[in-house]
């Protein structure tokens, strides 16, 4: 009897867990289906809508959608449809850029017959690479080529061609982890619930992506493709700016001081010194014109002109409202 209790409790107790996580379930598709009621077909929208939502609790006031999203029952690809894709990093490419680029004929030529290769080939681009290259130069080693700025504390001049096999594919395969990584990281930002990404092992540099649920597979394909761009913009020292900056002050001052030019003044001064100061100019040609000035730490400085149709209250919104 007392067997058939314990049994009794535990069925209940693991009902009630069941339960729990079903609930999951259930909330994030009442959600869905208000999502497409507001949307109206419109697939953006409905998508909006959702992102909106994910960072508010819904459940309990405990949970948010997305965690809902996370911890309903996953359906996968072939119950709730969505969309698989492979990516491949391209292995001839990191080759080139570890070879510094070389100009070398051989080379080149035996990286792109590799390449080739690679695509009805069991064998690896480095395995093809390597084998391509002994045809075309017999007796050259491979440290030749690898020898390079980027790969000095890795190969030199006297090391084997089997010890730079080896350092080429431990640098293809970091640069496969990293592009894992940014997909990841792409991915986790979109939203997308319950993704499967691998690295395929069997085929060198091919990353198989699943998302499930996924109903705008152009704006998902331009995230996943998309290429980021490192810029370097020119910028002013303190030295360079430091004599300008008595002569902004000195501008500020002449324009206030001007009748009719300013209708409102707001300043503040810390040992005779101009901080920071906003000015609503009179209007030019119906638009407000405002002039907002900061100044920084370590001689910067911040000298803002706004004009447009908006009012003070929207400008103050626009400049200090938490977003």
């Amino acid at each position: 009897m007392q067997n058939k209790g314990f049994v009794r409790v535990f069925a209940i107790l693991l009902t009630l867990v069941c339960v729990f996580y079903l609930s999951f379930s259930f909330v994030t598709r009442h959600y869905t289906s208000k999502a497409k009621e507001f949307a109206k077909g419109d697939v953006k929208v409905e998508q909006d809508y959702l992102d909106s939502l994910a960072n508010e609790k819904v459940y309990f006031g405990n949970w948010t959608l997305k965690q809902c999203r996370e911890m309903e029952i996953s359906l996968g690809l072939d119950l709730k449809g969505g969309m698989n894709v492979i990516l491949e990093v391209s292995v001839p490419d990191v080759i080139k850029v570890l070879a510094d680029n070389k100009t070398d004929e051989a080379f080149n030529q035996a990286l792109a017959t590799a390449a080739k290769q690679a695509t009805t080939s069991q064998d690896d681009v480095i395995t093809l690479f390597v084998r391509e290259y002994h045809k075309l130069a017999p007796g050259a080693p491979l440290s030749q080529l690898f020898a390079t700025q980027q790969l000095k504390d890795k190969v030199t001049q006297k090391s084997t061609d089997a010890e730079v096999e080896k350092v080429l594919r431990e640098e293809v395969k970091a640069a496969v982890d990293n592009s894992y990584n940014v997909l990841r990281t792409r991915i986790d930002r979109f939203g997308v619930v319950q993704p499967n990404i691998q690295s395929l092992e069997d085929k060198m540099g091919r990353i198989m992506v699943e998302l499930p649920g996924i109903k705008e597979p152009e704006r998902v394909r331009k995230l996943l493709q998309g290429s980021a761009n490192l810029e370097f913009w020119e910028t002013y020292t303190a030295k360079d700016v430091t004599p300008y900056l008595a002569e902004i002050q000195k501008c500020l001052k002449h324009d206030k001081e001007q009748p009719g030019q300013v209708n409102k003044t707001q300043e503040v001064m810390e040992d005779g010194i101009l901080r920071s100061a906003y000015y609503q100019l009179h209007p030019s040609d119906g638009k407000q014109r405002y002039i907002i000035f900061k100044l920084g730490q370590k001689t910067t400085a911040t000298l803002v002109y706004i004009e447009g149709s908006l009012n003070e209250e929207e400008l103050m919104n626009m400049l200090y409202k938490e977003q």
